[in-house]
């Protein structure tokens, strides 16, 4: 089940909240996104790093980090394979492990962005839109897809 929202995502009422990656991010997760949450939950990013660092990293896969009393859990999605792009086949099979993974764990919700969409430079309508779609419309998990979100910071007045 999908979900469309604007807002601060990191304030999302979700059990989890996935993003994109590159798969090179290893040594740091220092821009967009990736940035914020390691900024707010450092822990993250140190479970992260111990993970790629220990295991085969490629485009789709995916790093669980379980939630704490003090954060959601948070899903990195390998979605490029450099800093600059994303991939439709990374995009694709990752948000199909994505769909797969909270099914087979009974993942009741995941907040996240446009993946792809953003420094990943993939067309949000033509593209990412409707691999989302396809893959996170059906199945007993809420995906509440940020189009438009700042933190509550970040807003203009």
């Amino acid at each position: 089940m999908i979900t469309f929202a604007s807002g601060d995502l990191l304030q999302a009422e979700a059990s989890y909240i996935a993003q994109g990656v590159a798969i090179g991010s290893q040594e740091g997760l220092g821009t967009g996104l990736a940035l914020k949450i390691s900024t707010r939950w450092p822990d993250a990013q140190q479970q992260f790093k111990r993970h790629t660092r220990s295991a085969s990293f490629g485009g789709g896969d995916m790093c669980v980090i379980p939630p704490t009393a003090e954060r959601p859990g948070i899903i990195y999605i390998a979605t490029q394979p450099d800093m600059y792009h994303a991939t439709l086949p990374f995009l694709n099979r990752g948000l199909r492990n994505l769909a797969k993974h909270c099914a087979k764990r009974g993942i009741p919700s995941v907040a996240l962005p446009k993946i792809g969409a953003g420094l990943g430079k993939l067309d949000w309508q033509t593209q990412v839109r409707p691999l989302m779609l396809q893959h996170l419309a059906s199945g007993a998990t809420q995906f509440i897809i940020y189009e438009d979100f700042r933190l509550e910071h970040e807003r203009g007045e």
